[in-house]
């Protein structure tokens, strides 16, 4: 019923748009997404579906980009690259979308390069839900991302550590693309603060019983974590099922609702998380009030406010500026891919993005927040 509804939404907001300025045939705008909605990160997939769907709804039910609507058309990937893979072709020789957005997984990502897929057909790629350094540079010519890289994150967390005074650090990740970039990024932060990593892990088949066992031979006074949240939530839960005491500290891939709600408030206090988005549950800023607006207005009944639903928020705002910006009706793919890279700087109330030609970083903006002795998100 929810994915009938966002699909109704935007839909419904580009054919009002198209009726009433006439019997000329509709053009529209065609956003493809290859999305986790299914399986273990399906929460993750859902919310950036959602956040996205807000503001093409916006867009659609005031008048479209000059008149065109836009459609958005989701498919499930499981988080399997392979998936990736075919959903990406079929967006774009099926859909024949004009740009792609929000893809959560650098392995996933990397398959889609590997095939040529966006260089043969020019389509681009926007705001892939990933830290992966190696999108950023060297500049992929088609790909844009909108949050900051996994340095970016590790050298906020190597501040944090050396502000808690912590020397035994250790790190554990998922046995992937995301988590080996993410140690690489993270020694080399900690070692420009005159630190180092006591012992990093990947994990196995054991899984977090397994984890325990592993980072319990170094004696670590603080934990970094970089993994999805069903992983990071087992390990916090194991962890302090030991007995262990020591600071736990995640990359943003791990949403904190869902650590919480996974490990419980016991494991999960006091835990840190960078965040590569502003703080999206309150406060003053425009942007944040915009999206909770619009989430009241366009989102399912129980829908409520989350870090990766704004990002995919914010991530289909610079895409609708961009081409509001260029000019025009007609999006193609190449026509998109140029409005991206000559956007410039554009400034959304604290968050700024930035491309030009061989720049393609995005923003650089890094947050850090701690679940409370309630569970509650402290910043």
């Amino acid at each position: 019923m929810q994915q009938f509804f966002w699909r109704r939404l935007v839909v419904i907001g580009g054919l009002c748009g198209a009726l009433s300025a006439g019997a000329a045939p509709m053009v529209e705008l065609v956003v493809g997404q290859s999305l986790p909605l299914s399986g273990e990160q399906a929460a993750l997939g859902r919310q950036l579906r959602l956040g996205a769907d807000l503001w093409f709804a916006h867009v659609n039910a005031t008048g479209g980009i000059q008149g065109t609507p836009i459609r958005h058309v989701v498919l499930d990937d499981a988080f399997d690259p392979s998936r990736v893979v075919r959903n990406t072709r079929q967006l774009v020789q099926q859909e024949q979308v004009s740009v792609l957005m929000g893809y959560p997984q650098a392995q996933g990502v990397r398959a889609v390069l590997a095939q040529k897929l966006l260089t043969v057909s020019g389509v681009p790629l926007l705001g892939p839900a990933t830290g992966a350094d190696w999108l950023r540079e060297p500049v992929h010519p088609q790909v844009f991302p909108v949050r900051t890289g996994h340095v970016g994150e590790a050298e906020h967390l190597a501040g944090h550590l050396a502000m808690l005074g912590a020397r035994r650090i250790t790190m554990l990740h998922a046995a992937d693309e995301d988590g080996f970039g993410a140690q690489d990024a993270l020694r080399a932060a900690l070692a420009r603060k005159g630190l180092a990593l006591a012992g990093a892990a990947a994990f196995g088949p054991g899984g977090a019983d397994g984890a325990v066992l592993a980072l319990r031979a170094w004696q670590p006074e603080a934990v970094v974590l970089m993994a999805p949240a069903p992983q990071v939530a087992a390990f916090a839960k194991a962890w302090r099922g030991a007995g262990e005491t020591a600071h736990l500290l995640s990359f943003a891939r791990a949403d904190h609702q869902e650590v919480l709600a996974q490990a419980g408030t016991s494991a999960a206090r006091g835990m840190g998380f960078t965040q590569v988005v502003p703080y999206p549950y309150g406060g003053a800023r425009p942007l944040v009030r915009e999206y909770r607006g619009l989430l009241a207005t366009y989102g399912p009944m129980d829908a409520a406010p989350s870090y990766a639903g704004f990002e995919a928020f914010i991530a289909a705002k610079v895409l609708v500026e961009a081409l509001r910006r260029a000019g025009g009706t007609a999006w193609t793919p190449g026509r998109v891919a140029t409005a991206l890279e000559q956007l410039g700087t554009l400034e959304l109330g604290g968050f700024v993005v930035r491309y030009a030609r061989g720049e393609r970083h995005g923003a650089r903006y890094v947050d850090f927040t701690v679940l409370g002795s309630e569970g509650q998100l402290l910043r």
